[in-house]
C-alpha cells in the first residue's frame, strides 16, 4: 500500500505545480506589458466585460443543448439539466486543478443523478468530448487559412495544417478507443481513477454494458451527431464575439477575419496546454503571439486573454456552487428513509 501511494503522489501534486508555473508566466507576462498599462486597459473594457460574460453563458448553452441533442430519444432527461451540468462541467475545467477532461467526467456522473446509467451517461460525455474537438478543429484551420491570408505566408497555414492533421489522427484514435468497448473501458477507468477511486471501481464494472452504450450513441443516428457536431461548431464560432467586443474597446478594431484568426487559433493552443490547469501562461503567450502576427499591440492582446478569464470567475464560481449543491443534495437523498423520498 506504501508503494502504490507514494507513486501516486507525484500525479497529485503535478497538477499544482503547472498551475504555479502558469500563474507565474502570466504575472511575468503582465509585469513585461506593464501594470498599469494591462490595468487602463480592463477600465477602457468596462461594462463591456458583461457583454462577454454573455457571450460566454451563450456558448455554454449552446454546448450544453448539444450534449442533450446526442441523447435525444436515449433518455427523457430534459435540456435545462444537460445546460446546468454544462455549467457545472466548464466551471470544474477553468476554475479546478484538473485534466481537460475531468470536469466532463464530473459531469457524467452527475448525470446518474437523473437516472440516466452510469454506462450510457460515461458513453456521452466521451461521444461530446470527441465531436466539440472535432468542431475545433475545423474551426482551427479556418482560423489558420485566414491568418495565412492577412498575413501573407503559407508557412502559417503549412505548420497549422501539419498540426491539425496531428490533432485529427488523435480524434480518430480517440474514436477507435470508444467504439471498441474494453479499450474504451480501459481508457475512462484510468481517467476516472484520477478523481475518485470508487468512480475507478464503478468504471471496471461497468464494462459488459459499456459497449452497448456507446452502439446506442454512435449507431444508426446520423441526424442527431450531425445536429450535435453542428451545435459545436457554432459554439466555437460565437466566440469570436469575444475577440470582437474586447479589442474594439481597447481601440484596437479587429475584422471579423482577424477576430477568427485569434480566437480559433488562441483557443487552440489553450486546447493545446490542457495539462496546465486553466491553461495559465500559455493562453496568454499564444495570444500575445497571434497579436503580434496581426498588428494587435501587446498590451492590447495580453489584456484580450485576461478579459477572456472574467467570464470563468463570473460563471464559474457560481458553477462550482451549483455542484456542490447538486452533491450535498445526492447525499440528503441518500440518508432519508424511503419512505420520505
Amino acid at each position: 500500500m506504501t508503494r502504490v501511494r507514494s507513486r501516486s503522489k507525484p500525479w497529485r501534486i503535478a497538477p499544482f505545480i503547472a498551475l504555479a508555473l502558469g500563474l507565474a508566466l502570466t504575472a511575468w507576462l503582465v509585469a513585461a506589458a506593464s501594470l498599469p498599462v494591462v490595468l487602463e486597459g480592463f477600465a477602457k473594457v468596462g461594462w463591456a466585460a458583461m457583454a462577454v460574460v454573455a457571450v460566454r453563458a451563450t456558448i455554454m448553452t449552446t454546448n450544453g443543448v448539444a450534449w442533450g441533442r446526442l441523447l435525444a430519444g436515449l433518455t427523457k432527461v430534459p435540456h435545462g439539466v444537460f445546460v446546468l451540468l454544462r455549467w457545472v462541467r466548464d466551471a470544474i475545467d477553468a476554475l479546478l486543478p484538473v485534466a481537460g477532461v475531468g470536469g466532463a467526467l464530473i459531469a457524467a456522473r452527475e448525470l446518474t443523478f437523473w437516472r440516466v446509467p452510469a454506462t450510457l451517461a460515461l458513453a456521452s460525455v466521451l461521444a461530446d468530448v470527441l465531436l466539440q474537438a472535432i468542431a475545433q478543429v475545423v474551426f482551427a484551420l479556418a482560423g489558420a487559412v485566414l491568418l495565412a491570408a492577412l498575413i501573407g505566408s503559407n508557412v502559417v497555414l503549412f505548420g497549422a495544417a501539419a498540426g491539425l492533421s496531428l490533432a485529427a489522427a488523435a480524434l480518430l484514435g480517440f474514436y477507435a478507443l470508444q467504439t471498441q468497448s474494453r479499450a474504451g473501458v480501459r481508457l475512462a477507468a484510468r481517467a476516472l481513477a484520477l478523481l475518485s477511486p470508487r468512480l475507478a471501481e464503478r468504471a471496471r464494472r461497468v464494462g459488459p454494458r459499456f459497449d452497448a452504450a456507446v452502439m446506442q450513441i454512435w449507431h444508426g443516428r446520423r441526424r442527431q451527431l450531425l445536429a450535435v457536431l453542428l451545435l459545436h461548431t457554432m459554439a466555437w464560432a460565437f466566440g469570436t464575439l469575444e475577440v470582437w467586443i474586447t479589442l474594439r474597446c481597447l481601440g484596437s478594431p479587429a475584422t471579423w477575419a482577424q477576430a477568427v484568426a485569434i480566437e480559433s487559433l488562441g483557443t487552440s493552443i489553450s486546447i493545446a496546454a490542457m495539462f496546465i490547469p486553466g491553461s495559465w501562461g500559455v493562453q496568454e503567450g499564444g495570444y500575445i503571439l497571434l497579436g503580434q502576427l496581426l498588428g494587435v499591440p501587446l498590451p492590447n492582446a495580453l489584456t484580450l486573454s485576461l478579459v477572456k478569464r472574467i467570464p470563468d470567475f463570473t460563471l464559474g464560481l457560481p458553477g462550482l456552487l451549483i455542484w456542490y449543491a447538486l452533491e450535498m443534495r445526492r447525499v440528503v437523498v441518500r440518508r432519508a428513509p424511503a419512505g420520505e423520498r
